[in-house]
């Protein structure tokens, strides 16, 4: 307790000179009569300013009937102090306009007072200072100056902003699937396959695939599907057995063309296809579209819908020619799984050849490696060689996170450049935050509707002073805010099994509300350990007080 500022009872010279008024030594002597006392007793920053309830109460017999008391709360630190918005008190004679105060019977009153921070101020005293005049010809004499409070504890500035960036998620898959498609057209009712079909193009560029997959490193080429189709005109049966006559002889022409390769075969008929038969028509400018559409919508029935449409004679001569003729297929499919880069092999080429690697590997490969130097140099890599908004969100996530806020807004302000993603935005408003400024990080905010946004604008809530908002956060961030509403337990259980250096802090301040000074220090060793900064931090913390005198604790 050394370090606090001495304070006490003041009597001065001038109250002995200026006795004759008749009441400086009264009151100084019943000045120990007085209770006074301020909520909290240790003053706490929230937002940007530091309040306390004072409650005084006098004692009969205090108050001279024709004095003004002036009391001033005052906020007093080494090198400086701040005046509140002072009391005034007058006894029954006096003809002013301040609160009554009997003389037989004393009084109270209560007051809420506001300081706007002052950051040395951290290591202080709230003071309530009284100055009298015993009557209306006297000045103001201080008589008394007496501690109600002690701060200033700062347990918000120790929420952490980056708990709730955004990383933008890679798209690296372990295995990747290609694949090309061809059409085998046919004639009406017929499941003859013509050779000019297999000389379309289409056809040409499934074969090369096939080949070129075949035996291809990394690559496994998986079975030719044939799938045979009907146009939707003619009797059901029929169509049905001749979409699957249409797959085995799109099969057989396809596996003759195909008969050097080592590769299966799925076979699969289909019936009619009523549902490329929409879409045609959907994408089609032919008349009447509309209600061939509903006619679908309103008949289930192939048999119906056949009936129905064939009914709109005109229409069904536009659909004969424009779009029946495309759905008497086999549809072929080939595909081909491409096995990617190993965990393994991706920490390989990150060391020894990081140009090798594509984007999503990349980014891919940052989620691989714990330390933030090696995520940065992959991030970095990533954006300046492929220019991805998601690339120069993480790198300013990483360097959000190493507390180098300056070059991460630089990072964020080139992903919004080329992506309006929401986890950008969210990523900035984290970073005026971190500044300072709550307005900015407000904009940033409010329009979005993310659970890391949510989060964010309840710790813009807290550290506006609206601790209610408390609610709205979780883990570490949520024992801070309860820790700075005083709910001591729940910020306990609010921090689970956190094992960060600022999470060991936190307990650290639990344990001394608690009066465990021994779990107190016990935590702060392992904090201290884990990041050397805080030691500075705790000596010049108000939470740590009954600490500084201990060998221990100046050891840290």
């Amino acid at each position: 307790m050394k370090r606090f500022l001495k304070v006490s009872l003041l009597l001065t010279a001038m109250t002995v000179m200026l006795a004759g008024c008749g009441c400086y030594n009264k009151m100084a002597k019943k000045i120990s009569e007085v209770k006074m006392s301020a909520t909290p007793e240790m003053l706490i920053l929230k937002g940007n300013k530091v309040t306390a309830d004072i409650k005084v109460e006098f004692p009969g017999r205090f108050m001279n009937k024709n004095a003004i008391v002036r009391v001033t709360p005052v906020l007093v630190f080494k090198g400086g102090e701040i005046a509140g918005t002072p009391k005034f008190l007058q006894g029954q004679a006096v003809k002013d306009n301040y609160q009554v105060l009997s003389t037989k019977n004393g009084g109270s009153y209560s007051q809420t007072v506001v300081f706007p921070y002052d950051s040395r101020a951290a290591i202080s005293t709230l003071e309530l200072r009284f100055d009298v005049k015993c009557c209306a010809t006297a000045d103001f004499m201080t008589f008394a100056s007496v501690p109600v409070a002690q701060g200033i504890s700062n347990v918000l500035g120790l929420l952490n902003e980056s708990n709730n960036a955004s990383i933008m998620p890679d798209n690296f898959k372990r295995v990747t699937t290609i694949q090309q498609d061809a059409d085998i057209m046919y004639l009406i009712n017929s499941a003859v396959v013509r050779p000019k079909a297999l000389d379309d193009s289409q056809i040409k560029l499934l074969e090369e695939f096939v080949r070129e997959n075949q035996n291809k490193d990394r690559v496994s080429l998986g079975n030719i599907q044939a799938k045979g189709y009907a146009s939707p005109d003619g009797p059901v049966d029929f169509n049905d057995k001749l979409s699957k006559n249409r797959s085995n002889t799109g099969k057989d022409a396809i596996s003759k063309q195909l008969k050097d390769v080592n590769v299966g075969y799925d076979v699969a008929a289909y019936g009619e296809d009523w549902e490329g038969f929409k879409i045609l028509v959907e994408a089609s400018d032919i008349p009447d579209k509309d209600l061939i559409l509903q006619v679908l919508s309103l008949y289930s029935s192939p048999v119906q819908r056949d009936q129905e449409i064939k009914n709109m004679s005109s229409v069904f001569e536009v659909l004969k020619k424009e779009i029946l003729p495309q759905l008497r297929r086999t549809q072929l499919v080939a595909s081909a799984d491409i096995q990617g880069k190993t965990d393994a092999e991706l920490r390989s080429a990150v060391k020894e050849n990081i140009n090798s690697l594509n984007v999503e590997e990349l980014l891919f490969s940052a989620t691989l490696f714990e330390d933030n130097a090696t995520k940065a140099t992959i991030y970095k890599k990533a954006a300046d060689k492929f220019k991805d908004a998601r690339a120069y969100n993480n790198l300013g996530v990483v360097l959000i996170s190493e507390g180098d806020f300056r070059q991460a807004k630089s990072a964020l302000q080139q992903a919004a450049k080329l992506s309006n993603d929401p986890a950008i935005s969210n990523n900035l408003g984290l970073v005026a935050l971190a500044e300072g400024n709550i307005e900015e990080a407000k904009k940033y905010l409010q329009p979005l509707n993310t659970a890391d946004a949510n989060a964010n604008k309840a710790l813009v809530q807290v550290l506006e002073g609206n601790t209610n908002a408390a609610a709205g956060l979780q883990g570490y961030n949520l024992a801070v805010a309860e820790l700075a509403n005083g709910n001591v337990a729940r910020a306990k259980a609010a921090l689970g099994n956190v094992a960060t250096a600022d999470a060991d802090y936190v307990r650290a301040i639990i344990a001394m509300r608690e009066g465990d000074t021994n779990a107190a220090l016990r935590n702060l060793k392992s904090a201290v350990s884990k990041d050397k900064d805080l030691a500075a931090r705790a000596k010049n913390d108000i939470e740590f007080a009954k600490l500084f005198s201990n060998s221990e604790f100046q050891a840290l």
